[in-house]
């Protein structure tokens, strides 16, 4: 009768490591999507994350980019529209070569790009 409660135990306690080790990992991949660079405000998340900022160094470092973003804004400012009109020009150009479903496609691409740009900006 001991050898059954043994191996049950061994189990229920490979079990509980197996459980917390996927568990940790889970959170730590979770933590690092969470972090990475791609989205709005994600490379601040990142940077902070990776250098173990505190509260005021995450302030400051705010302050410096909100800074260096209202400061490109302005110097983009005299050449937006033509920009505007080469990136426009550029997606016109591909859709030109590319099927009625890519061309479905694109444009959902693009309306969901453009969506989270102009999210960005507020």
């Amino acid at each position: 009768m001991q050898r059954p409660q043994e191996i049950a135990l061994a189990l229920l306690t490979a079990a509980l490591i197996a459980g917390g080790a996927l568990g940790y990992a889970g959170g730590r991949y979770a933590a690092a999507r969470e972090t990475m660079p791609g989205e709005h405000g994600a490379m601040r998340h990142y940077i902070a994350a990776q250098l173990d900022l505190d509260a005021t160094q995450i302030a400051k470092m705010d302050t410096i980019l909100d800074a260096r973003r209202e400061e490109m804004t302005k110097i983009i400012a005299p050449v937006k529209p033509q920009l505007d009109a080469s990136r426009t020009a550029a997606r016109e150009k591909i859709m030109a070569i590319l099927t009625p479903a890519q061309q479905k496609r694109f444009q959902e691409i693009l309306a969901a790009k453009d969506k989270a740009e102009e999210a960005a900006k507020k």
